[in-house]
């Protein structure tokens, strides 16, 4: 990764204020709330779980990013 010019930085074991994973599974679940009927009726559960994982767009994920510390 260094020689791509990239910069590896280890985060502390569980830090949700600095881990970006944590904002997009919050995102993700609160649109699973918000879309319970969907999910109820839904028998794919594969399925169900990529369209609430779709719902984040590229600008959402660069946002993740951004509010912590990334970029």
């Amino acid at each position: 990764m260094e020689r791509l010019g990239c910069r590896v930085v280890f985060l502390p074991p569980y830090s949700p204020d600095y881990n970006p994973i944590e904002t997009a599974f919050s995102t993700i679940k609160l649109w699973i709330k918000r879309n319970h009927d969907f999910m109820e009726v839904c028998d794919d559960s594969i399925y169900a779980l990529l369209v609430a994982c779709s719902q984040i767009t590229p600008q959402m994920a660069q946002s993740f990013f951004t509010s912590s510390i990334y970029l």
